[in-house]
């Protein structure tokens, strides 16, 4: 018996009827029933707000059409999906103001069928893929995750049993929220208590074969918060991936939690302030 996954929501925003994106469009009405807007600001005030989305992709027709506050609010409201940004040929510069959001994939609309399609693919079919990886991650550090997330999807396939997203926070309405979340997306939830520094064997044994381990930071201290990534990626597989829930981080603790082997970092609060 296999895993019935629900279907991938996605929102397309932008001009998708520009010529460069239509190729980048049409994979996307192969593979999702994806609803479209013309503008950010209307898809932030109107359906948006009554959907939860895996993906959401940025159709960038011009130079800085989407400001760092738009990306922001994106991800703000919607903690969980994985942002895609396709530039056209008139965006092609911006990579060289040297300003990249974090957390955000991002490519030129020529790249799409060499470097993005494959891995849209992967995702949309409930696959493992690299766009857990941070933006620091090497090219040998991506091709071992494509082997390992290959080598997990035919061990998971065998054993006809849903995969397993560790949670790790104190927090009880965290904690529910992340219960509710994992189960939609068809994991297993299993909620544990923090990893213990001073005695790391019984949660070391717990996390191995998880999928997914969702961290809830509630310490102030940042280098605890280091030392628990750090901690997290020495123990668990390569094809397992961390998400570190944090409140307000700055650029460089953003940098720094990747570097220690955070996957993808969700800045709390996820609702801007009313």
């Amino acid at each position: 018996m296999q895993c019935n996954y629900p279907p991938i929501q996605t929102a397309v925003i932008g001009d998708f009827q520009r010529t460069d994106f239509q190729r980048v469009i049409r994979h996307i009405r192969e593979k999702t029933a994806a609803i479209y807007f013309d503008k950010l600001a209307l898809f932030l005030q109107t359906d948006g707000l009554t959907h939860n989305y895996d993906l959401i992709f940025l159709l960038a027709s011009n130079f800085s059409q989407y400001s760092p506050r738009d990306i922001q609010r994106l991800q703000m409201r919607w903690p969980f999906a994985r942002i895609v940004m396709i530039a056209s040929s008139l965006a092609e510069g911006e990579r060289r103001t040297g300003w990249l959001p974090p957390d955000l994939i991002r490519c030129y609309w020529h790249q799409w069928e060499t470097e993005v399609l494959p891995v849209f693919t992967s995702f949309c079919d409930h696959r493992l893929s690299t766009w857990g990886l941070p933006s620091s991650a090497s090219d040998e550090e991506r091709l071992l995750k494509t082997a390992s997330a290959v080598d997990q999807a035919k061990s998971i396939s065998a054993k006809s049993q849903p995969k397993t997203a560790v949670i790790l926070a104190d927090d009880p309405a965290m904690r529910e929220l992340l219960v509710d979340w994992v189960t939609q997306k068809g994991f297993k939830a299993e909620v544990q208590r923090k990893p213990d520094f001073q005695s790391t064997t019984e949660t070391v044994t717990e996390t191995v074969e998880a999928a997914e381990i969702l961290l809830d930071v509630t310490s102030e201290k940042f280098a605890e918060t280091v030392a628990a990534v750090q901690f997290l990626k020495k123990h668990r597989p390569a094809a397992t991936r961390l998400t570190v829930f944090y409140t307000g981080p700055r650029p460089d603790e953003t940098q720094l939690l990747a570097q220690a082997g955070a996957d993808h970092i969700v800045a709390k609060p996820f609702f801007p302030p009313q």
